[in-house]
């Protein structure tokens, strides 16, 4: 990949749509106020495939700045063919490959802009960011320590508590398992439902894996979605490696057929998850995939689920998803399914019937919520499932498979 794509930014929302409006006053007055909308995230998460988000209220542009070890601090733009970006709700910087297992310092510089035309483009004060301070993922680490939020919901008293429970573990990666949202209508709310809700700083200190839900591709605004996220490539089905960790990340679509009327003919998911299945099978392939201890599967819907049946409903689970994936699944051993989506949680062993074991997460609200924490050694692989006052549900253990 050359330099150029790295470096390569989103103009997004705003310029798409038409809405991006003047911040002034009275004629020549420069754009006043508070620019930034919260704390920056992280995400990618892999070492090769960061991005670093950071949440606007007004439109601006801005530049990254970003330091490895005792290096210095060095710019990076969100360019595209020759434009900085100039946005109205974040600014997105894609960040060079760096190297595994490095601290890496950045800081965000927005500079609001009051566009009267194309003669008179007037700056307002800049504003940076407070240092701070995340760890790329290393592959060959010995052990790693991650958390999972599924179905918030836009439950502001539930990520509250899950981020509360979340800071002082301090995990490698945060990955959240999709429905951050209950739909996406407009960009305009879009910062506080992926990015910086009720104003947290969710994972401005370690790198967000994100996950798409079935509620995130309802809505127009859904079509948005790349734009506050920070996938690698910008799809969202991708691996990483953290440690013995081999973590699979599928996109589940929608929990009904394409052709369910309430979609109007505007899904298109059984072309996804074919691609999905493609490109599964190309990744089981990869070396240092095969080479890990543990490999877990995460998505939204769940492939099993305690039953199925017309009275519990064909959206517990996903057969197509489980029909595409499973035999390659099972060739790739994968040893465990992490999902939520039911608002119920489970933890459904392997048996005759289902050759993976699959950890349904709850939620959303505070006393259906759970948050996993996962830690992984040479030894074993343990995810454990509490909920929001800290009592465990369920304790899975893996064992390495290499």
């Amino acid at each position: 990949m050359q330099r150029r794509d790295f470096l390569k930014g989103s103009l997004v929302t705003g310029l798409a749509t038409g809405t991006l409006t003047s911040t002034a006053g009275a004629e020549g007055e420069t754009p006043k106020g508070a620019a930034m909308a919260g704390a920056a995230v992280v995400s990618g998460p892999a070492p090769e495939s960061l991005s670093i988000l950071q949440p606007i209220r007004r439109p601006a542009t801005g530049f990254l700045e970003i330091a490895v070890g005792d290096e210095a601090f060095r710019r990076i733009n969100a360019e595209d063919d020759g434009l900085l970006a100039f946005t109205e709700h974040v600014l997105k910087f894609r960040v060079p490959p760096q190297p595994a297992g490095a601290e890496v310092k950045y800081r965000v510089t927005v500079v609001p802009i009051d566009f009267q035309n194309a003669y008179k483009i007037r700056r307002g004060e800049a504003e940076t960011s407070a240092v701070r301070t995340f760890r790329t993922l290393d592959p060959a680490a010995r052990e790693t320590r991650f958390v999972v939020w599924n179905d918030t919901h836009e439950n502001q008293e539930t990520i509250a508590a899950v981020h509360a429970q979340t800071v002082p573990l301090k995990p490698d990666f945060l990955l959240w398992n999709g429905d951050q949202t209950n739909d996406v209508y407009t960009p305009a709310k879009m910062v506080n439902q992926y990015l910086a809700p009720g104003g947290l700083a969710i994972s401005a200190e370690w790198p967000l894996a994100y996950v798409r839900g079935n509620h995130d591709v309802r809505g127009p605004a859904a079509r948005h979605l790349p734009e506050f996220t920070g996938t690698p490539d910008d799809r969202f089905y991708y691996w990483f490696r953290s440690g013995p960790v081999a973590a699979v990340v599928l996109d589940t679509g929608e929990d009904k057929i394409d052709e369910h009327p309430v979609f109007g003919g505007l899904a298109a998911f059984a072309a996804m998850r074919e691609r999905q299945t493609r490109w599964l099978a190309e990744v089981i392939k990869d070396p240092v995939f095969r080479q890990a201890p543990y490999r877990i599967l995460f998505c939204h819907i769940p492939l099993f689920w305690t039953h199925e049946s017309p009275a519990e409903g064909p959206w517990n689970s996903s057969a197509l998803c489980r029909d595409a994936w499973v035999p390659l699944l099972k060739q790739a051993g994968i040893q465990l399914i992490v999902s939520g989506h039911t608002h119920r949680h489970a933890w459904l062993p392997a048996s005759a019937d289902r050759p993976i074991g699959q950890l349904v997460g709850g939620g959303p609200k505070v006393g259906a919520a759970t948050l996993m924490e996962g830690h992984a050694s040479e030894e074993r692989c343990r995810l454990t499932m509490r909920d929001l006052k800290g009592a465990v549900l369920e304790t899975v253990e893996l064992r390495p498979s290499v």
